[in-house]
């Protein structure tokens, strides 16, 4: 089991439970957080899900990888948008910027490869 799995599926745990309490307690922004955390916890457990399989075709993990990033960093920008949380904002653009880069290089990786095979 990937590291991305388990951090994944602690993530959707933790946010859960930050959420369930924003909802208890009336805090917006904290449900918002806990929503924004769980969402991102997903995410994230898809992509070690996928880096699990066993791969004989498709795509580089960089570029898998690189996508899961994109979007737990566009899914924390946009939370952190919305709750004022100027912090959250900068490390979900952060993030993705840094999804994209990893998902060209993945890219990169995918061209080469297929250059080799035929």
């Amino acid at each position: 089991m990937s590291d991305n799995r388990i951090e994944g599926a602690g993530h959707q745990a933790g946010g859960a439970i930050k959420e369930g309490f924003g909802k208890l307690t009336g805090d917006t922004k904290l449900q918002a957080e806990g929503l924004a955390e769980k969402t991102a916890g997903s995410v994230q457990n898809g992509v070690g899900k996928l880096q699990d399989e066993p791969r004989t075709f498709g795509p580089d993990h960089d570029r898998v990888e690189g996508a899961g990033h994109k979007l737990m960093g566009s899914i924390k920008e946009g939370i952190g948008k919305l709750t004022g949380n100027e912090k959250l904002e900068a490390e979900g653009l952060a993030e993705k910027t840094g999804g994209t880069i990893q998902n060209a290089f993945g890219g990169a990786k995918d061209t080469v490869r297929d250059a080799f095979k035929k």
